[in-house]
C-alpha cells in the first residue's frame, strides 16, 4: 500500500475567486480520501486471503515456508490498524466539524 506524502497547501493570491485558476487535485498528484480509504480496504481483503490460506495450510501441515506464513499475518496485521486508523480519524474529523459554530 502506498500512502501519500502531504504536500504544501497553496498560498493565496486574490480574495476574488474570478481571478483564482482553477484548481484540480488530480492534476497536483492529490487524491481523495475516498479513493485511499478504498485502497486500505482492498489491501485489508487482499492481505487477508492471503493469511487465512496460510493458515489453512498450516493446519493441514501443507506449509512450504514458515517466514512467508509470518510475513503475511504481519502484512494483515498492518492492513487492519491502517484500515482502523483511517476510519477512526475520519470520524473523529467528522464530529469535529460537526461540533464546529456557524
Amino acid at each position: 500500500m502506498y500512502l501519500v506524502p502531504l504536500t504544501s497547501l497553496p498560498s493565496i493570491q486574490s480574495k476574488d475567486p474570478a481571478q483564482q485558476p482553477e484548481q484540480n487535485p488530480s492534476l497536483e498528484g492529490g487524491r481523495s480520501f475516498s479513493s485511499i480509504m478504498q485502497e486500505a480496504i482492498d489491501t485489508l481483503a487482499q492481505t487477508r486471503e492471503a493469511a487465512q490460506a496460510d493458515a489453512y495450510n498450516l493446519a493441514t501441515g501443507d506449509i512450504g515456508s514458515l517466514h512467508s506464513l509470518m510475513i503475511n499475518s504481519a502484512l494483515e496485521a498492518t492492513a487492519v490498524e491502517t484500515a482502523v486508523q483511517l476510519t477512526s480519524r475520519a470520524v473523529g474529523a467528522y464530529k469535529e466539524i460537526m461540533q464546529m459554530q456557524i
